[in-house]
């Protein structure tokens, strides 16, 4: 066994076939996830610094996860027993203030490292470690999309759930998703074929299609929801008319706003739905030439992603230093109402 070899997986691939004891019982991978999305991933061993705050943010957004149909699924090259009293360490820490959290995901016991082998999660910097790798495996265990980390660096959970969105979304609509994409941006149509139909696309353009040249054509994104729009705040309502998000920026001055919440259901989490009336309410503000000063943590961190709407920003200099560190948020305590 210890002269096998493997082919490292390639993207295109289907999922190397394993059965394996884990801190949830035994599995039959990728057999016993058909039909869902799977986050698999390696770290290098239990009882480790960087390992330990990624499972916790792992942890932490398991039900976003869970609601785009995607499972978690960890490894290391560790025994079941120091997978389970590693997990269970996990549960005393309050990382950053934010909460305990138990780990709700399998780990993958692999003393033998053979499953670490067929997926290529033993690199030359170290024989006895993986390496930080992800595999995004489809509902049909084909790998999609392959990530590798060095040990010194954690994981961004929120770029490994984008390129799950992204994948999905080029599954359902056949379209491509440009930098630094989030959904409810707009996609991209794929290059004309023909002279005739880089030229259609110019002449036919609509509102929901903006032909940059001929061979890149991106594709306003309709809005999935319909909104309820005041002065100060954007509303989603559901069905019965309950509210199910909102984002809410009152007035402090002439022409100056406060942007203290953003709130979505957790249970429509993961539709892009803050994203896309973080962006609304912007549009909103350049049209009325309004400004705001940010203390919502999640308008923070969209804005410093989407830098062509700063010019809704009072401050735009200090609005992004706010996101290397989030400091000075109210959320809950808007500093400008007596």
């Amino acid at each position: 066994m210890e002269n096998e070899t493997y082919r490292m997986p390639m993207i295109g691939d289907e999922a190397p076939e394993f059965r394996s004891i884990t801190t949830k019982g035994k599995i039959n991978f990728p057999e016993d996830y058909k039909g869902r999305w799977v986050v698999f991933f390696s770290h290098p061993a239990d009882f480790t610094p960087v390992c330990t705050t990624e499972f916790i943010a792992f942890a932490k957004r398991s039900e976003e996860f869970k609601a785009i149909n995607t499972e978690l699924l960890g490894l290391s090259i560790d025994s079941l027993h120091s997978h389970l009293a590693w997990a269970k360490s996990i549960e005393g820490i309050d990382w950053k203030g934010q909460g305990k959290v138990s780990i709700p995901f399998p780990i993958v016991a692999d003393i033998t490292m053979n499953v670490a082998r067929m997926y290529g999660m033993l690199q030359t910097v170290a024989k006895t470690q993986t390496i930080r790798a992800v595999f995004i495996i489809d509902p049909d265990s084909i790998i999609r999309a392959i990530l590798y980390y060095p040990m010194s660096t954690g994981r961004n959970i929120d770029e490994i759930k984008r390129v799950i969105l992204s994948l999905q979304k080029h599954d359902a609509d056949l379209v491509s998703t440009p930098a630094n994409w989030t959904p409810g941006d707009d996609v991209l149509m794929g290059s004309p074929l023909t002279l005739e139909e880089a030229e259609s696309r110019i002449l036919n353009a609509g509102d929901d299609i903006i032909p940059y040249e001929w061979y890149l054509t991106a594709k306003r994104e309709k809005p999935a929801h319909d909104y309820k729009i005041t002065s100060d705040r954007i509303s989603l309502l559901d069905g019965d008319g309950r509210e199910v998000a909102f984002i809410e920026f009152p007035e402090f001055a002439p022409g100056q706003v406060e942007v203290t919440h953003t709130i979505v259901d957790p249970a429509l989490q993961g539709q892009g739905i803050a994203s896309e009336m973080t962006r609304i309410m912007a549009e909103k503000l350049i049209s009325e030439g309004r400004r705001a000063e940010l203390t919502c943590s999640y308008a923070v961190r969209w804005f410093s992603k989407n830098r062509d709407y700063e010019a809704a920003l009072i401050d735009p200099a200090a609005e992004y230093a706010k996101a290397e560190s989030l400091t000075g948020m109210a959320c809950g305590i808007p500093k400008h109402r007596g």
